[in-house]
């Protein structure tokens, strides 16, 4: 929509795509399947008694973060020579993604988690259209991710080498397989859950391979692609910073001053 919005700014007309927008090949099944525990979710009969960002816009709108003084809202910029440094102090061989989210993990539960005895959870969107079986065809529109999910014990994060969150995070994504794929959809069918952001967990959400950058309006392309602000102070968006990425977050104050140490730790 938006490519097809610039190239009319800049006198040239709508583009032909194809666009495929059968969702039967990711229906749930009948009956439904559930094969796993997903812990990754939360039930909507339960959302009521949890202070989860994903159910504030449910209960209101727009949502109160937005234009509280609670909030702080930053953006990080990782160079590559940054991301370089993470993966070489991962060890283990990773991903940028599996590096950051591991890093923002583990420097965001220091700055949030004070009981050392508790648990901190990672979510994160995973694309789904290579994975199931058959492959979602080329063109098809809309969203097309489940969550996927990294916990660990506080004292476990806070005082294991960093390879170890690597190694909860790389589980993560290779715990969704199809069948996995598959029996989230049946429990989403079933329970029509959300994702389980509450008591200090986060969900994490790669923006950067989204061509917003390539957007030109009539105006050259753009610099910065992605909010300004969000209802969510637990959704942490990865965009693209040039041949680097940006992190873009909002924490309370106190706990983003804390969070400011933790993530330039070496």
């Amino acid at each position: 929509m938006l490519e097809n919005l610039a190239s009319i700014c800049r006198g040239e007309g709508l583009k032909t795509q194809v666009i495929y927008s059968d969702r039967t090949c990711i229906r749930a099944r009948n009956p439904p399947q559930i094969k796993y525990p997903h812990k990754e979710y939360v039930k909507l009969t339960e959302v009521s008694s949890l202070a989860s960002p994903f159910t504030l816009h449910i209960q209101s709108s727009p949502s109160p973060l937005i234009s509280s003084n609670k909030y702080i809202f930053k953006l990080f910029s990782f160079t590559p020579e940054k991301l370089c440094s993470l993966k070489e102090k991962a060890i283990i061989k990773c991903s940028s993604f599996e590096a950051i989210v591991a890093h923002i993990w583990r420097a965001r539960t220091k700055a949030v988690f004070n009981n050392p005895d508790e648990f901190s959870t990672v979510l994160f969107a995973v694309d789904i259209r290579n994975i199931i079986s058959p492959p979602l065809p080329n063109g098809f529109a809309g969203n097309a991710v489940i969550t996927a999910f990294a916990t660990g014990k506080v004292s476990d994060l806070v005082e294991k080498p960093f390879s170890f969150c690597v190694e909860m995070v790389k589980e993560a994504r290779n715990r969704v397989t199809d069948e996995y794929v598959r029996s989230v959809i049946d429990w989403l069918e079933v329970y029509r859950g959300i994702p389980a952001t509450c008591n200090g967990n986060f969900y994490v959400s790669a923006w950067w391979k989204l061509p917003f950058c390539e957007l030109d309006f009539g105006f050259g392309k753009a610099v910065h692609g992605g909010p300004v602000v969000s209802g969510n102070d637990e959704f942490v968006l990865l965009l693209s910073g040039g041949r680097g990425v940006n992190v873009w977050m909002a924490l309370e104050q106190e706990k983003m001053k804390r969070f400011m140490v933790h993530v330039f730790e070496k």
